[in-house]
């Protein structure tokens, strides 16, 4: 997808542009997994810590080694012939097909299946956060349970209806990129503010909250400036304001740093908090 040797006529720059890309999305899908919502889901549904710590070990366990069998994916559907993978999103179903029919259909349906898999956990973990966390938590609306469920329910066709809109718009863009995307507005907003809440005792809720809107803001702002997204808009990927696709390897380390520097900001409402302990 971004390769690492020069192409031919291809200047220095443009190759160092290319390496940087690629490190960037590698970084972005090693962090990206244990920030998506399949994880975060799952804080929901277990009954304690033990629990979710096991729960979330074997998701991204069940990921990673996702991830492992899509390079064989890749390396035998151009082995075969099938098609390649830089500029086509059926490496899978095609591979299977060269096969025959029988596994061909196998995998179709596996894939329709992820999909639908997918998208149900998403919309589930978006309206959960609106209707819980968003409105009643943070923004202290008085809701009974039947009007939980009914603001559920319409935050759940809003985001259907959006992913359908979104699908349509990208349906000519390979997988790849799109995934790399998810993944970096996933570890820049998610990862931080999950991290210090494990492992560090100063991070005070100004400090998580700034990290949550600086890596929102920052990933989606920079994909909306990326060479790819350029030429969706009909201008000259050239021109396009930020060099690279992929965020992650600016988004992230500055959502860390934002988050830091803002909780140490922030002492006083941490002794208070020590102190009430």
């Amino acid at each position: 997808m971004f390769p690492l040797e020069p192409k031919p006529g291809e200047t220095p720059a443009a190759t160092f542009l290319n390496r940087l890309n690629f490190i960037s999305l590698l970084i972005t899908l090693f962090l990206g997994t244990a920030a998506l919502p399949h994880i975060l889901i799952r804080y929901y549904t277990v009954p304690d810590a033990d629990a979710a710590r096991k729960s979330t070990i074997v998701a991204i366990a069940g990921i990673g080694l996702f991830y492992i069998f899509t390079m064989y994916l890749g390396v035998g559907a151009i082995a075969n012939g099938a098609l390649n993978p830089e500029s086509n999103n059926m490496s899978a179903p095609l591979l299977a097909r060269s096969f025959g029919e029988v596994l061909f259909a196998i995998i179709s349906g596996i894939a329709f299946t992820t999909v639908l898999a997918t998208m149900s956990g998403l919309i589930m973990a978006a309206s959960g956060a609106v209707a819980h966390d968003l409105l009643e938590n943070i923004l202290k609306k008085d809701f009974s349970d039947k009007a939980k469920v009914l603001t559920g329910r319409i935050v759940s066709v809003v985001v259907g209806v959006l992913g359908i809109i979104l699908g349509i718009s990208f349906k000519d863009m390979n997988v790849s990129f799109l995934v790399g995307w998810a993944f970096a507005v996933a570890a820049s907003a998610n990862l931080p503010s999950l991290l210090v809440v494990l492992f560090w005792k100063k991070a005070t809720a100004e400090g998580i909250i700034a990290s949550i809107l600086t890596g929102i803001i920052s990933s989606v702002g920079m994909i909306l400036l990326s060479p790819d997204m350029w030429a969706r808009y009909g201008l000259n990927p050239a021109n396009a304001p930020l060099p690279i696709n992929q965020p992650g390897i600016i988004s992230i380390p500055l959502s860390f740093i934002v988050l830091v520097a803002v909780s140490l900001l922030s002492p006083q409402k941490k002794q208070n908090t020590k102190q009430t302990a």
